[in-house]
């Protein structure tokens, strides 16, 4: 079982990844493609923030990902290759800062009980199997992907 400490640990791990495979890097470079089915860097960024919105409104009650950053960034969404549609690296990096913030507060005066909640009957998930999956896995899932991408902007600089 997981404990709030725990969640807050990954996701600054994440966080210090995510810090060191963007450092020095400009939004171009964080648009870059791989020449396999893939998607950049700016992608991974912003899957990461808009998730961190998604999870953090199951925190409290209230936030969600803005809802067209959401079709650009989301699950299933198309291979970001216009810079134009993309959130500037700079702006994403202060982004997910801000986001990582209010995600650690939350956790921070989350009851203890609150983790047991069911979060979808349906399928039988607490809150705690949800922030496992997004804050664990998923997370880590993408922040892996960004030491491919740091090294694919870096081979063009």
């Amino acid at each position: 079982m997981a404990n709030t400490t725990q969640f807050i640990n990954s996701m600054q791990r994440i966080d210090g990844i995510i810090k060191r495979k963007s450092e020095g890097l400009t939004h171009a470079d964080s648009m870059r493609q791989l020449p396999f089915p893939g998607n950049c860097m700016n992608w991974n960024l912003g899957h990461i923030l808009v998730y961190r919105m998604q999870y953090l409104g199951l925190l409290d009650g209230v936030s969600k990902p803005d809802a067209a950053e959401f079709a650009i960034y989301g699950g299933g969404s198309d291979p970001l290759t216009d810079s134009s549609k993309a959130i500037p690296l700079a702006t994403l990096l202060a982004r997910l800062d801000d986001a990582s913030a209010q995600v650690v507060a939350a956790l921070e005066s989350l009851p203890a009980a609150r983790l047991a909640e069911i979060h979808d009957a349906e399928r039988g998930t607490t809150v705690e199997d949800r922030l496992t999956f997004y804050l664990i896995f998923h997370e880590s899932y993408h922040a892996g992907q960004l030491e491919i991408l740091c090294e694919l902007a870096l081979a063009h600089k």
